[in-house]
């Protein structure tokens, strides 16, 4: 449901934008804002469900879910929209931050690599779905019925988890939660985020002005030295810093933050290129899309495979580089790109290379930032692996918008705006081949 949520909402952008009277720039805060909570709250949503009880912290995520999925279908404006989704990311972090954990806690070492992959298969249907189930209900009701739907599946959910979750063990100690780095994590990730977008302040109705980056940038620093320094000092931190001496890891979790930079280019602006441009209908739109998670479904458990064998770097650098190559491709720097007469083969096929980059990206990736951690932090570096992809995804698609809606105003164009942004979406994907390069090939085993 989670998952869904995600995909589903970006085949609707277009949509959004007419029925609620804005603009691109504006409506981006849907996907934003939903990312941004989850990426905020997940790793203290882990660590509370250490304390509390993961069945707890599940039961109340899908209830928050329900809750916020109600007020997301009927939000009256762009900004209650925003509002409803920011609590649905709540909603969302509290799934996400239980679900891996129940299954390892669940199942027995030989049994635990098959149900951890029936969940990533979960993962990937929920994704499979959302563009095509989204443009299908968007066509037969409105947009926001793609919120709604979330109303039975929440509590079918609900009903699953009190009936099949065992209770929570009673903690043998009460820990304590590290609440002054929540929020210095919480600060951090925000001043991060709003780095790409700077926003203005107004004072006694005079013009608005914007904060510069420069500043933005260094209170950004200035929260992150804090939060690094209190988690060296606190007895139960919220996170290990320990774990970045690791270079497999801290390489790999930069790597992915790149990957996802530049996908969410493609995830967010090639809805309005089919709509807008091709004059697609949302549901055919929304079947063009599934071409990324199709691919993804089929490779990833190649390349996880071939990991083992071969490595993870090669396989990591490849795949950033076909990344790279294809998104050069979609913005015209080869001499074609996403045009008005694109063919729907040219378009199938880019969408197919950028589910096929992925696949062969992320199996191995996650590989690389697992196998050297300590066995009794694989859930810490579970968590910050979840934080490194969300961040990348809001701020790829914070970047790809505010790329498209600068280049818009200025020529008036879509085509050469979403140019623009996959060009620089393309030299992003060409970082990330670099860093996993970088990387090299495993070294050593999992320590325990």
């Amino acid at each position: 449901m989670a998952t869904l949520d995600s995909s589903i909402v970006n085949i609707a952008l277009p949509t959004l934008t007419k029925e609620l009277h804005a603009d691109l720039y504006q409506v981006k805060w849907v996907v934003i804002v939903y990312l941004l909570a989850i990426t905020c709250v997940l790793l203290p949503f882990g660590r509370l469900s250490d304390i509390y009880g993961r069945k707890r912290v599940m039961l109340s995520g899908f209830l928050v879910f329900i809750i916020s999925s109600i007020l997301c279908g009927g939000a009256p404006t762009l900004v209650s929209l925003v509002m409803a989704r920011l609590l649905q990311g709540i909603g969302a972090a509290m799934l996400m931050a239980n679900g891996p954990a129940i299954i390892t806690a669940t199942f027995p070492t030989g049994e635990r690599g098959k149900a951890l992959g029936i969940l990533a298969m979960v993962v990937s249907s929920g994704l499979i779905s959302g563009p095509s189930v989204g443009g299908a209900l968007i066509s037969s009701f409105d947009w926001r019925a793609i919120f709604f739907i979330n109303i039975p599946i929440g509590m079918l959910g609900v009903f699953l988890a009190k009936k099949y979750l065992g209770k929570d063990p009673a903690p043998k100690s009460r820990a304590t939660f590290d609440w002054t780095g929540a929020v210095l994590q919480l600060l951090f990730i925000l001043t991060f985020t709003v780095i790409m977008e700077p926003p203005a302040i107004s004072i006694a109705g005079s013009a608005p002005l914007p904060l510069a980056r420069w500043l933005l940038a260094t209170v950004c620093l200035l929260f992150g030295y804090l939060f690094y320094r209190f988690e060296q000092q606190a007895k139960s931190p919220l996170v290990d810093f320990s774990l970045f001496r690791i270079r497999s890891f801290w390489m790999a979790n930069l790597g992915a933050f790149f990957t996802f930079v530049s996908f969410s280019a493609v995830f967010v602006l090639t809805p309005f290129f089919m709509e807008e441009v091709l004059r697609f209908t949302p549901d055919r739109a929304g079947l063009l899309m599934t071409a990324v998670p199709l691919t993804i479904l089929v490779v990833a458990p190649v390349s996880g495979r071939l990991s083992d064998r071969l490595g993870t770097s090669g396989l990591c650098s490849f795949g950033a580089l076909i990344a790279a190559l294809t998104l050069f491709w979609m913005a015209g720097a080869t001499g074609f790109g996403y045009e008005p007469n694109i063919s729907l083969v040219a378009m199938t096929t880019s969408l197919s290379l950028i589910g096929l980059s992925s696949g062969l990206f992320q199996s191995p990736n996650n590989s690389a930032i697992m196998e050297d951690v300590p066995f009794a932090k694989l859930s810490v570096a579970s968590a910050l692996l979840a934080t490194f992809r969300n961040l990348g995804l809001v701020t790829g698609t914070g970047l790809s918008a505010s790329l498209f809606a600068w280049r818009f105003e200025q020529t008036g164009d879509y085509t050469s705006s979403i140019h623009l942004a996959f060009l620089v979406a393309g030299a992003v994907s060409l970082a990330s081949m670099v860093i996993s390069l970088g990387r090299g090939r495993k070294t050593r085993g999992r320590q325990r």
